[in-house]
């Protein structure tokens, strides 16, 4: 398949880029290309007891992946404001 744009990596850069690409021009075929595990195998060996610190993974769990690293987070970083709102501006 032809894409008009291809883009590396499916952490918050690259999806806010492809759903902007989009939405600006629904017509452009895009492509997110991720060498990370999908969001639901995504799992990282370290426990603390057994495993205490990284034993690098071929494809990092946290840092790879659908979302990157804020794919786990607690959703401080939203890509779009369709949900959670618009940032409240504060003029002085």
């Amino acid at each position: 398949m032809d894409f008009n744009v291809i883009i590396i990596g499916a952490g918050p850069g690259g999806i806010f880029s492809a759903y902007e690409l989009r939405k600006r021009n629904p017509e452009l075929k895009v492509a997110v290309f991720e060498a990370g595990h999908a969001l639901h195998k995504r799992s990282c060996p370290i426990d603390g007891e057994t495993v205490k610190s990284c034993i690098g993974c071929k494809s990092c769990s946290i840092m790879s992946g659908f979302g990157g690293a804020g794919a786990f987070s607690d959703g401080k970083y939203n890509i779009t404001n369709d949900f959670g709102g618009n940032p409240v501006r504060v003029h002085r």
